[in-house]
């Protein structure tokens, strides 16, 4: 039994070793928001019902998409009239560096499984010096998330408990009042 505590002691040792930002998901100094518009929303979920396809809004709203970071299509499209844009504090950008987007330890046993497809209503880009390091794209109602980064091998699987879909929503409604 003292062998077991040992182990885990030295596993967790060992793993806090890393420094805070190897523990990051993503080098930033700057973070944007967007925001899919309740309007865009409803117009494309009218074209659904009707087989009209979307275009670029339904891979970002659907897919796991963009799958590199240098996407201009991505871009100028959240930059469009379908997305608000808003720049998050540095404060908040903090937060989020500390608190939500790094590596943890968290034991995720009972956690709640959705059965639904996620809608990717709410999107970050992660700059640092004006340069485009990551984008998550985060669906509150289903808890699931798409991340991309500049980061090579970003450890995610412990990201996604309640406590951080909580968080998250707390903040993008910050914004978007």
């Amino acid at each position: 039994m003292m062998y077991r505590y040992s182990i885990i002691l030295l596993v967790l040792s060992i793993l806090s070793c890393k420094s805070k930002e190897e523990k990051m998901f993503f080098d930033f100094d700057t973070v944007e928001y967007y925001s899919l518009n309740k309007n865009k929303e409803e117009e494309m979920g009218k074209n659904n019902s009707k087989s009209i396809d979307n275009g670029i809004f339904d891979k970002i709203f659907f897919d796991n998409y963009p799958e590199k970071l240098n996407n201009d299509i991505f871009y100028k499209t959240i930059n469009s009239e379908g997305f608000s844009k808003f720049a998050v504090s540095q404060k908040d950008a903090e937060y989020l560096k500390g608190n939500i987007f790094s590596e943890k330890t968290s034991i995720k046993t009972l956690q709640t499984v959705y059965a639904c497809s996620p809608q990717y209503r709410d999107i970050l880009v992660f700059k640092k010096k004006n340069q485009i390091s990551g984008i998550a794209k985060i669906c509150l109602s289903c808890h699931q998330f798409y991340f991309i980064s500049s980061k090579k091998e970003i450890k995610t699987e412990d990201f996604g408990t309640d406590g951080e879909y909580k968080s998250l929503e707390k903040l993008f409604k910050k914004y978007k009042k």
